[in-house]
């Protein structure tokens, strides 16, 4: 799912535990990604670009069990739990909650359009799982993921700059999920790490604009409150 969408998911989370910090769950949200940006980078997992790349179906993630198996996304979640459980005490037992269903969402998410690519756990090859949507479907897959993103707006009750946001990085991304059109993804061609970078980079980029974006809501909220 786009990082968009992901970073989205932190707005449900943010307003149903308004005391989790905003970033935060954004990160959480993102924190597999950056593991499978680092591990790729590093060797350990391995994502394969087609020659020529038209859309994301030519993106093939064929081994990543350790940043994607849906048992290691539960572990991850756990321990990130438990460690702003451990840091911040019972106090923050609610935003210790909040984080460790964001890193566990962003698995979630994959499953619904991924590829069947994800593995139940390292040690399992097979069976793997995913709707199988961008290999497939990869448009109508762009479409539920923008429709995810939409209702984390409006659960959120967001700006209209963070909806503007959304479907616009939305209607950007119709290159990357359509063969027929092709504004620059051929040039990541073969480029395993480099396209890992380049989702870095996304994931940075729209972390912090949701961020900025959102907090628009609060900040207006307070100023309300203190008139």
């Amino acid at each position: 799912m786009q990082a968009i969408n992901h970073a989205a998911t932190a707005l449900i989370l943010k307003r149903k535990f308004p005391s989790a910090p905003l970033m935060g769950l954004i990160l959480a949200t993102e924190a597999v990604e950056y593991l499978w940006v680092g591990l790729n980078i590093i060797g350990v997992e391995k994502t394969i670009v087609d020659t020529p790349m038209k859309s994301v179906a030519d993106v093939h993630l064929v081994h990543m069990p350790f940043s994607h198996s849906i048992a290691t996304s539960v572990i991850i979640a756990a321990l990130v739990g438990l460690i702003v459980f451990w840091r911040s005490g019972k106090a923050a037992s609610a935003v210790s909650i909040a984080i460790g269903l964001g890193v566990f969402s962003h698995i979630v998410l994959d499953l619904l359009v991924h590829a069947p690519d994800i593995a139940l756990t390292p040690l399992i090859g097979s069976p793997k799982f995913g709707t199988g949507l961008y290999s497939n479907l990869p448009l109508p897959a762009l479409v539920l993921e923008t429709l995810w993103g939409v209702f984390c707006w409006y659960y959120y009750r967001g700006s209209k700059k963070l909806l503007g946001l959304i479907l616009a990085l939305g209607a950007a991304s119709i290159p990357i999920y359509s063969a027929a059109i092709n504004i620059g993804e051929a040039a990541l061609s073969g480029h395993n790490v480099i396209f890992a970078f380049v989702i870095m980079g996304q994931m940075v980029a729209t972390s912090a604009l949701v961020w900025i974006f959102a907090r628009e809501k609060d900040d207006q909220a307070a100023i309300q409150a203190a008139v």
